[in-house]
């Protein structure tokens, strides 16, 4: 009998003989002195409200000094550190996601129609009226005193005074250069202002310190990738991730190394997208836990979300809920005051991820593990055992005797059998085993480990043994 590693890094994609592994609302820590294992599988955070914003869906964050400001249905509000809430201002519009920048006098919010500039002393919201303003437009940006937004359905980016969003003058704008392609959104990073193009290219700029438009394109910098959906562009680290699009169609989630895309997503995660019908709606957040900068890329159209770790550069998936498969309810997210926060697409409430909560607001969380294969070269085996290393005795008010189930499938992931229960132990139950004996014979398993109990979920090792019951 040999004992043979259960985790790897495949997600179940492109065909269940290639992989059938899934995670699913948990992550990898890699440990380099391997004290118990190399790698423990680690719960993802759960959730709870910490704000509600009454106006309705939130459509956009922005951090200003020491606040947050929050754009929720019609209304703008205002976060303070000790939490208080208050109402700044009414937008016209309900709809459609913001853009948000400040310039550490006044912060401006675009609605996709017009412009707000709200003084950061006075609080007072001024609409912009300049007729040179970009009316139309959906993202903004900051950098040396000036605002800078594109001009919808075209290659023009325009420029704001110095520190002036309600002024805007007509010489002050330019044409991205390189390519054909129109502008998508807009974004300065690293002194650097970022044109994204609709599906040919990203363009920088810089500040040059000319006259009267200070900016000029970075020469050889422009690169050959289109944003292949406008709210996935997200900072995670010191880069922007985003979802690319290639000059021959393929679609990949991307990070800047500098000025240049470099790939994150794997085959198995773009194999994902290929099926999606729609991939323009993605959005994604960024979150820091555990020292883990993560990545969460929401398809709302396919219901899918993937979580991409950039401490271990492996995948997952994220969902709410305990449907086989669906999509994390979080949509838009901020830091704010070291913590955090996220909303949903549909309600005025702001919910902050925590790693010491075990449910979604309430909704239990499913946490599930699939295996790689366990085979001997098409032999049939036996698979004599299974010992999960589990963190044991988390029994808790809530739920006095949690449980973990193992399935196991004898045909390579298709079919899985009878659910096979554990306990997880009463708290204080440091000695309980997680032991599974006699799990059948076969060619080809798979072994699905799940939880849903509201308790911590870790995973410090885990292996079975097997038996080659092939006759020589």
């Amino acid at each position: 009998m040999k004992p043979i590693p259960l985790f790897g890094e495949g997600v179940r994609s492109i065909s269940d003989i290639v992989t059938r592994q899934r995670r699913v609302n948990c992550f990898y820590i890699l440990r380099k002195d391997s004290d118990r294992s190399n790698v423990i599988i680690l719960g993802s955070p759960g959730s709870f409200a910490a704000y509600t914003l009454d106006d309705g869906p939130i459509r956009g964050y922005h951090v200003a000094g020491t606040s947050l400001y929050v754009v929720a249905g019609t209304t703008l509000f205002e976060v303070s550190i000790s939490g208080g809430i208050t109402q700044r201002g009414v937008l016209p519009t309900v709809s459609r996601l913001v853009g948000m920048a400040d310039n550490g006098i006044d912060l401006i919010v675009v609605d996709g129609v017009s412009g707000y500039v709200m003084n950061l002393t006075t609080k007072v919201i001024t609409t912009v009226t300049d007729t040179n303003f970009p009316f139309g437009c959906t993202t903004i940006a900051y950098i040396n005193e000036r605002y800078v937004a594109e001009t919808p359905d075209s290659r023009i980016f325009t420029c704001s005074a110095q520190l002036d969003g309600t002024s805007w003058t007509p010489y002050l704008f330019a044409t991205k250069e390189d390519y054909s392609d129109n502008i998508q959104a807009v974004d300065v990073f690293n002194g650097l202002i970022i044109l994204w193009g609709e599906n040919k290219s990203i363009e920088f700029w810089q500040d040059a310190g000319l006259f009267p438009l200070p900016y000029q394109k970075v020469v050889g910098a422009t690169q050959t990738w289109g944003l292949a959906a406008k709210y996935s562009r997200t900072v995670i680290g010191n880069t922007i991730a985003f979802l690319g699009k290639s000059p021959d169609g393929g679609v990949q989630v991307l990070r800047l190394n500098g000025v240049t895309p470099v790939r994150i997503s794997t085959d198995d995660i773009e194999n994902e997208i290929r099926k999606f019908s729609v991939y323009s709606d993605a959005i994604s957040l960024t979150y820091t836990v555990n020292g883990h900068s993560f990545l969460q890329i929401t398809f709302p159209s396919a219901q899918r979300t993937f979580l991409f770790d950039a401490a271990t550069n492996v995948w997952s998936e994220a969902q709410t809920g305990l449907g086989v498969v669906s999509r994390h309810y979080a949509n838009l997210g901020v830091s704010f005051n070291g913590k955090n926060y996220f909303s949903d697409s549909t309600s005025g409430v702001v919910y902050q991820f925590d790693l010491d909560t075990y449910t979604d607001n309430g909704t239990p969380i499913l946490r599930e593990v699939c295996t790689r294969h366990i085979r001997n070269a098409g032999n049939e085996i036996s698979l004599q055992d299974l010992y999960l290393d589990m963190e044991v005795g988390v029994g808790n008010v809530d739920d006095p005797t949690p449980q973990v189930s193992v399935a196991v499938s004898k045909d390579g992931g298709k079919n899985f059998g009878t659910e096979k229960i554990r306990s997880l132990g009463a708290v204080g139950q440091y000695l309980k085993r997680i032991y599974f004996s006699r799990l059948g014979s076969g060619k080809d398993f798979v072994l699905r480990i799940r939880m849903t109990d509201p308790v911590k979920f870790v995973i410090a090792s885990g292996s079975a043994t097997v038996e080659d019951n092939s006759v020589s």
